[in-house]
């Protein structure tokens, strides 16, 4: 046997601790057999009472592991009694070892042979275990398919029992061998996105023959930009055409991004129209999460008072950052949508030190910082800093991103200082790129909301999907229409607090409100007005005197007042329907009254 040969099975040989460690018992117990039964012959005498030569002992000695040997001592020493019951018994050990090494593996197989409707995984890095833990929570057969065989992620999949191919994933042979043709859902989630677009274009080759089953294929983009254009350009191939497979663009920061600024309001407790609160948010570390973060909280902070959300960020290298990110988005360096401003400074240094607490003694601000540093240690030992920082401000929002649940998470959570809590975000164990196969409350409240519009607008006879993408159906929707859709959707409960609703379970005594007064909804149609020109502006839309959807350019594109009465209709229609979608979509939530 070769202890450090790769195969590309479950059950195949691999270099990991468990498995080496076993191994290497047994070749020790071996050994010591060997020497104890070879000691044991030298020590003794034959029948004819002449003492074994070592070669003679040593000969005898390894017939002990085939429980065979002609000659015994007239007395028998010690070591050879030891050795003549371990020998065998190394033996045994090794062919049981053996054979469950051999059947483990062809059960595994045997069993994928026959597998339909099942999920492959191509990549194995935290998210990807996580995401194969979560599949196999609901009982569905999970493939990972993993190109490097020393990654120490294999073990958790041995150990819970999770099939996998070492192999590339890009090559035709390894997706036939794991029947992505008979797939559900093929998922691609390696760390580079060249390597995630080549297998990605290789799925769709590989199910091009077979339009009986579509597959869904979902591809992770960590480059916001090439995420984007690659949607506008391809959107999702048609579920049963292109050869049946559907592939969709995800970014798992992008998504966690959302869920964290979800989790905790920009709001806070809620923006009235007459209120003096500000947002800001303060992001220390401009990369991948940061700017992730930065984008979602353009789309999203949007409040009645008519306060645009400012953004701070903290980098060591904020110029090439800033460049890179208005290269993107123009739009935000006129602060037509918000207002960013770089600062140049080390996460830990005094400058960072006194700009945060200068934002902390603003008054009326409602304060989200956001720790975003490769280092988890570097991130952690900041955060703590920033909460002593703040003891003052306990209504601050104190974020720090940990790429994995581990001993420092819980040493945030159980943190003595004073001042506002800390809270990890981005960790694999939390993750929500899940959400992008497993849809969530939101994502079917997105989906009511799409359906209510194109009911509508089909009412328009010259309206129809054929010449407006935006009526087609959820599953034929690109992906940016969808991402408009969720947009619309998240700041839902901004909007309510605005005129002082909640939407809270349906246990909750209050009695639920059905319709909103006229006072609101002219409160709610100019914002969600504003909230729309964001979005629009951000995806690189333009405004012209006609519609031209595919150049991106819209009519609609400007203030509330300048718009015809025939748009502003849209906007009252899409505030109205809140509480009768919401009903629809989470039957056990409501929009009722706060407390006053």
């Amino acid at each position: 046997m070769h202890p450090h040969k790769e195969t590309d099975m479950n059950g195949g040989q691999r270099n990991d601790g468990k498995m080496r460690m076993e191994w290497w018992g047994v070749v020790v117990l071996g050994l010591v057999s060997l020497v104890l039964g070879t000691v044991g012959f030298m020590r003794g005498v034959d029948e004819h009472g002449r003492p074994w030569g070592f070669w003679d002992a040593l000969y005898d000695s390894m017939r002990l592991f085939h429980m065979h040997f002609d000659h015994v001592p007239r007395e028998l020493p010690w070591e050879l009694q030891i050795a003549r019951f371990l020998a065998p018994m190394v033996v045994v050990v090794t062919l049981v070892k053996g054979f469950l090494f051999a059947a483990r593996s062809r059960r595994h197989a045997l069993f994928h042979r026959y597998q339909k409707g099942h999920v492959v995984i191509c990549g194995l890095g935290r998210k990807g275990l996580e995401l194969a833990r979560q599949f196999r929570k609901r009982r569905r057969w999970v493939v990972v398919i993993e190109k490097n065989p020393g990654n120490p992620l294999l073990a958790a999949c041995d150990a819970e029992g999770i099939f996998y191919w070492i192999s590339d994933a890009a090559d035709p042979a390894v997706l036939e061998r794991a029947r992505v043709v008979h797939a559900r859902e093929v998922i691609v989630i390696t760390p580079e996105d060249e390597t995630n677009l080549r297998i990605a274009m290789q799925v769709r080759d590989t199910t091009a023959a077979d339009s009986m089953s579509p597959v869904q294929c979902f591809v992770q983009l960590e480059n916001i930009d090439l995420r984007e254009r690659l949607q506008r350009s391809f959107g999702a191939w048609p579920a049963g055409g292109s050869g049946g497979c559907t592939l969709r663009f995800f970014d798992a920061f992008d998504a966690e991004a959302r869920r964290v600024l979800l989790d905790l309001p920009l709001d806070g407790a809620g923006i009235l129209a007459d209120s003096p609160s500000r947002v800001h948010v303060v992001i220390i570390g401009f990369g991948r999460m940061g700017r992730s973060l930065a984008l979602r909280a353009a789309k999203l902070g949007h409040f009645a008072n008519g306060q645009k959300l400012r953004i701070s960020v903290i980098d060591r290298h904020p110029d090439p950052q800033r460049e890179h990110f208005l290269f993107h988005y123009p739009v935000m360096e006129r602060e037509t949508i918000c207002k960013m401003q770089f600062h140049h400074a080390e996460a830990e240094s005094l400058k960072t030190r006194k700009l945060v607490e200068s934002w902390a003694a603003e008054p009326a601000t409602l304060l989200h910082l956001f720790v975003c540093l490769d280092d988890n240690t570097s991130a952690v030992e900041v955060a703590l800093r920033m909460q002593e920082m703040l003891a003052d401000r306990p209504d601050c929002n104190l974020c720090v991103r940990i790429k994995a649940r581990a001993a420092l998470a819980r040493l945030l959570e159980g943190s003595p200082f004073g001042g506002p809590p800390v809270r990890a975000f981005g960790m694999a164990e939390e993750s929500s790129s899940g959400v992008a196969f497993v849809p969530d409350a939101s994502e079917l409240m997105a989906r009511q909301a799409h359906d209510a519009f194109v009911e509508k607008r089909l009412a328009d006879s010259s309206r129809t999907p054929e010449n407006d993408p935006a009526l087609k159906r959820w599953d034929e929707l690109t992906e940016d229409l969808r991402e408009s859709n969720r947009a619309q959707t998240d700041h839902m409960a901004i909007k309510m607090r605005a005129i002082g609703c909640e939407i809270v379970p349906v246990t909750d005594p209050r009695p639920p409100i059905t319709e909103f007064s006229p006072a609101d909804l002219e409160l709610l149609a100019p914002l969600e007005h504003r909230r729309w020109n964001a979005e629009r502006l951000l995806a690189s839309w333009q405004l012209g005197a006609q519609d031209d959807k595919p150049r991106r350019i819209s009519a609609s594109l400007t203030e509330w007042d300048r718009l015809p009465a025939q748009i502003k209709k849209y906007d009252f229609e899409a505030v109205e329907d809140i509480p009768d979608r919401l009903a629809v979509a989470i039957p056990a939530m409501k929009v009722v009254r706060g407390n006053t």
